[in-house]
């Protein structure tokens, strides 16, 4: 069971989406020995302090069926020197002029030449929803003098990047934030921009960037080996386990569904999904869903197992089919969603054909809190 050498007696222990759930006291018991002699460190989450800081208590975290044991590996992570190749600490590895301790090597730049940056002017107005945004490249960022060098030219980006006279004229309209110099007959516009980036003091507030220079990998390494940053090593990370005794076997309710999809870590609302047919859910999001089915609902798993292959792929269609198997009553959710707007404006921007439920999603999401303060400029 997720590569670990543990104990079952009667599926006592069962794992749902690479998180475990134990059904009696004893098994817990025998859960934690097994988990502490494979090298994992477990947190009591009822003595959490998150936890009694959102002033929930361990019976409604019980009876609610939160997780109530985390069980993780101790920390893996290691940074890979490019330059000497040692293992060395991750500590400050991704700060602007890092060193590698073992042989005083650069490990990472933020912004170097030909580095992108994208931002805005830093004032309330600038930050709302929708407004201009520039993108240009880098010169150089000189760090002790807190200047930073960028080409006098505009890129192009995402929905909000602004060039040609658009982006003039909001430059224009922050004249005295920034200089123009020439050098080597290349004009660039200096901008003050501190290696400490401060709200109070700042210029500009920077959006994203990219091209930055990486000397250094992220490694884990696991009983002496190394892997990749990303790799899965043989065993889980990390484990979230759950006392079902306290909750389980689930009854047959309008929101049940809610609760199958929620511990199989997909959402029970129709409006954050797309809504043009594209498939979400797969056999594998189905089998984990029949699993907990299974142990821990008083629905008919034979039946659920029968009925599933034949639910709708796409996140909207089987959000409903499996609302309506568990209960013909089902309470389904469906939120405004500022997303579906944003997708129908795109689409609508390029001539492209939307389907029926993505024009009836748009509508609906114009009701998104978030639509009305960006979109449409006030709130309720």
């Amino acid at each position: 069971m997720l590569g670990l050498n543990l104990t079952i007696k009667d599926n006592d222990i069962v794992d749902v989406t690479g998180s475990l759930y134990v059904k009696t006291p004893d098994a817990l018991k025998r859960l934690m020995s097994e988990l502490r002699k494979g090298g994992y460190e477990i947190e009591n989450l009822r003595e959490a302090k998150h936890r009694k800081d959102d002033g929930v208590s361990v019976s409604t975290m019980e009876k609610d069926g939160w997780s109530l044991w985390f069980a993780k590996l101790p920390d893996l992570r290691y940074g890979l020197c490019g330059s000497c190749h040692q293992l060395i600490s991750t500590s400050g590895i991704q700060s602007h002029g890092h060193k590698c301790e073992k042989c005083g090597a650069v490990t990472y730049y933020d912004l170097i030449d030909g580095s992108t940056l994208t931002f805005v002017f830093n004032n309330d107005k600038e930050r709302g929803f929708l407004s201009p945004q520039l993108r240009m490249k880098v010169k150089r960022w000189d760090t002790e003098k807190g200047l930073l060098y960028l080409y006098d030219e505009f890129l192009e980006g995402g929905l909000s990047v602004v060039t040609g006279d658009a982006a003039t004229k909001y430059m224009d309209k922050h004249i005295g934030k920034f200089h123009i110099i020439e050098e080597n007959k290349q004009r660039l516009v200096v901008f003050k921009y501190d290696l400490v980036w401060n709200r109070d003091a700042a210029v500009i507030e920077p959006y994203d960037h990219f091209g930055s220079y990486y000397n250094h990998e992220i490694v884990k390494v696991w009983k002496g080996k190394q892997y990749n940053e990303y790799d899965r090593l043989p065993v889980p990370e990390t484990i979230s386990i759950y006392e079902s005794w306290h909750w389980a076997p689930l009854p047959v309710t309008p929101n049940l569904h809610s609760r199958i999809l929620s511990f199989a870590g997909q959402t029970d609302d129709q409006g954050w999904h797309y809504q043009d047919g594209r498939p979400w859910f797969t056999s594998g999001h189905w089998t984990e869903m029949a699993k907990f089915v299974r142990h821990f609902t008083q629905l008919d798993a034979d039946a659920f197992d029968r009925a599933w292959p034949s639910f709708r792929r796409d996140g909207p269609g089987g959000i409903a089919d499996i609302a309506h198997f568990c209960h013909k009553e089902a309470v389904v959710q469906n939120d405004p969603n500022i997303g579906n707007v944003l997708i129908a404006l795109d689409k609508g921007s390029r001539g492209e054909h939307m389907t029926q439920q993505e024009v009836e999603a748009a509508k609906h999401g114009l009701g998104d809190p978030l639509v009305k303060k960006g979109l449409l400029g006030y709130e309720d």
